[in-house]
């Protein structure tokens, strides 16, 4: 029986092309900090080759614009700068997640040289104080410094803070100092994935930590709209300056809400998995049985979770549906359903015509957020007026729900 005739478009791949690290960071998802996982994963390691081939030119057949090489330590990878050429000389954005403790003034030279400029380096900072040292080997001083190295030589930055209980003091403080800054971000969530899941039942995040510490910065701050959830956007809205663009059911242009259907992942083997935090734990299939386009196309879990209108429980009621979707990570990691709803969400839609309180501001930060997406190639206005495409299970005419308050549980 011949396989399904599907056809995805992810942006962008988030790929830990190794296990190595100078660090031993207490929660590493990749386990890192594991030296026997790390000398396994060595010997099954994708070389230069295999990368070129069975990744980044399959690749292009997906519309994949950008590439996040990560680790572990990326740099440690003796083909890490032959790799930063290839990247741009394959017309992909470059990108790289690092720890940070190697990027001296020169090294940071030498990774602008390679790349002609076309490269943001992304760092870990999960808060600017002591509480940083409760889930990162790596002094926030250093990863400041870092910070203020790209920005004096014009090298485009990120960070990327993981969420737990372990910095749900201080996240409002660190969010402002990037803000401040003009520094981009995104939140991840700690979760079960390697070393993590010794910490999860203890430190991830609940639904009052959501409402009360995290959501309430998230939402205000345009810098943060690459992903986050819960995402209280209008269906309606998205539709109509998006032009109806999906990847399955998932809404692009510009990608928003939860990570899945936005980002292909790869760990330092060949596996693919739907999400950066489900590495390891859910996979589609490896590189090496089948090119990346594909292994995707062809996936029952890529069907499956690019589908949201099969979404359960609370998400498979809500109006947010579709432009949210909850967090796929949060539903795996707590129920071991990855279509389960998310039971970090605070919100209790009755149905799909339950509207948040939070849908006026989110819609008004996401109007601003277009100029940004417009600038790293995420959104492009549709070339024409057309009626677009409403997504499924969303009601035309939404009430105001003052009957359902969020809960606090």
């Amino acid at each position: 029986m011949d396989a399904p005739q599907r056809r995805y478009q992810f942006p962008a791949i988030y790929f830990e092309a190794t296990r190595l690290c100078n660090l031993q960071c207490s929660v590493c998802m990749a386990g890192s900090n594991q030296p026997e996982r790390v000398r396994t994963s060595r010997k099954a390691e994708l070389n230069f080759d295999e990368i070129r081939d069975l990744v980044l030119v399959p690749a292009k057949r997906l519309g994949v614009l950008a590439i996040g090489w990560s680790g572990g330590e990326f740099l440690l990878r003796k083909d890490a700068f032959d790799l930063f050429r290839l990247t741009v000389e394959m017309g992909y954005q470059c990108k790289l997640c690092s720890n940070g403790e190697l990027l001296t003034r020169d090294r940071l030279l030498q990774i602008k040289e390679a790349t002609g400029g076309k490269i943001t380096i992304a760092l870990g900072l999960n808060s600017m104080d002591e509480a940083n040292a409760a889930s990162r080997d790596a002094a926030p001083d250093r990863t400041l410094e870092v910070l203020d190295l790209c920005d004096e030589l014009q090298i485009d930055r990120h960070v990327i803070v993981t969420i737990g209980k372990h910095n749900a003091e201080t996240f409002d403080r660190t969010i402002q100092y990037l803000v401040d800054r003009r520094i981009s971000y995104n939140r991840s969530p700690l979760v079960a994935r390697g070393s993590g899941g010794e910490f999860f039942s203890q430190n991830a995040f609940d639904q009052r930590d959501l409402k009360e510490k995290f959501h309430p910065v998230l939402r205000r701050h345009v810098n943060g709209y690459v992903s986050y959830t819960p995402f209280f956007l209008s269906p309606e809205l998205h539709a109509e300056v998006s032009g109806g663009i999906r990847n399955g059911t998932v809404p692009h242009n510009p990608p928003i809400g939860c990570w899945t259907g936005t980002w292909l992942t790869l760990n330092a083997e060949g596996d693919v998995s739907v999400c950066p935090v489900m590495l390891d734990v859910l996979a589609a299939g490896n590189v090496r049985d089948k090119p990346l386009d594909r292994l995707v196309n062809e996936s029952d879990l890529f069907a499956t979770i690019l589908d949201r209108s099969q979404l359960k429980g609370r998400c498979g009621r809500c109006r947010y549906q579709y432009t949210c979707g909850g967090c796929r990570a949060m539903a795996y990691f707590h129920t071991g359903d990855y279509m389960q709803e998310d039971p970090t969400c605070f919100f209790e839609p009755v149905d799909t015509t339950t509207v948040s309180e939070h849908e006026e501001e989110t819609n008004r930060y996401f109007k601003k957020y277009l100029m940004v997406a417009r600038y790293v190639g995420l959104y492009k206005r549709p070339v024409r007026a057309e009626v677009p495409r409403p997504l499924p299970a969303v009601m035309q005419h939404p009430v105001q729900a003052d009957a359902a308050p969020a809960s606090d549980a």
